[in-house]
């Protein structure tokens, strides 16, 4: 079964097969795909852009995390239970399943979408609410904006135990024989970003098949819990702004935890300067 909305100026929206794509009319192709198969948690996969729509920024199951989709969420320790691997990937924790429910699409031009999960403890038990709101639009230039909010409500009382990554992820596509280059809004670089307090987090590598650069700054809003978030920078390049590094994280039954996010997209470096005022943009939005 599949559903589609009339097209805007740019974009086309359709859901089918339980996955929602967004199409870059200008491009030609098909530039998102979001994913909300049964028994697999919502994830985003492909990720492209560039003039004719052809420059992939996400990476599904790599070898050395064949957990990680993309743009995923997830965390470890949930009431003793793991939703950070997939099921039957690691024998030694137990993992529970996060099931994807309802995808929707709220709007066409810019396209916005909605998508909500269960997260079930292995013994069957619901144990948080998650709701997805993205966004994507047109920035100056070339740069895309890819918007989140994301909301877990804990239905028992929930404990989420600290720990180095955990939250909303990103896997791009690295290439230990091309690297990656990393910066954050405190100027540090590569490895130096790992466990530290940043606003944005830079991440650019070159795209092996195309022979071209293309990143992402992925942004915490200052109205996040803990801003300036501590971030997982781990050794392919998988960039985390996780909550729970600095402790655990308690939630009483109906609490809501919320996260807003900003990735921008772009073909090529982005300069620190640039970066920050397009920090400043996002920081203003919903004040």
């Amino acid at each position: 079964m599949s559903y589609n909305k009339p097209s805007s100026t740019r974009w086309q929206m359709r859901i089918a097969n339980n996955c929602l794509f967004v199409d870059d009319l200008l491009a030609g192709r098909n530039v998102l795909q979001q994913n909300a198969r049964p028994g697999m948690r919502p994830y985003i996969h492909p990720l492209r852009i560039g003039e004719k729509g052809t420059v992939t920024l996400t990476e599904d199951s790599p070898w050395h995390h064949p957990w990680q989709h993309g743009l995923q969420t997830g965390y470890q320790g949930v009431n003793k239970c793991s939703f950070w691997f997939d099921p039957g990937q690691v024998t030694q924790v137990d993992i529970g399943t996060i099931e994807p429910g309802h995808l929707q699409i709220l709007k066409v031009d810019p396209p916005t979408w909605s998508v909500d999960a269960l997260w079930r403890h292995t013994d069957g038990t619901l144990l948080l609410i998650e709701k997805q709101r993205w966004s994507m639009s047109s920035g100056i230039g070339h740069l895309v904006y890819l918007d989140l909010d994301w909301s877990l409500q804990a239905v028992p009382e929930v404990l989420i135990d600290q720990n180095e990554y955990g939250g909303f992820f990103v896997r791009m596509p690295f290439r230990k024989q091309v690297g990656a280059t990393v910066l954050n809004s405190a100027g540090q670089v590569g490895d130096e970003a790992e466990q530290q307090a940043a606003a944005w987090i830079d991440l650019i590598m070159p795209i092996e098949y195309l022979g071209v650069e293309a990143g992402m700054t992925l942004m915490d809003h200052p109205s996040n819990p803990g801003h300036p978030a501590l971030w997982r920078v781990d050794g392919q390049r998988g960039i985390n702004p996780a909550p729970c590094i600095p402790g655990k994280i308690e939630l009483s039954s109906g609490e809501t935890m919320a996260h807003r996010y900003r990735m921008v997209l772009h073909e090529g470096a982005m300069s620190a300067s640039d970066i920050k005022v397009e920090f400043a943009a996002y920081a203003r939005t919903g004040a």
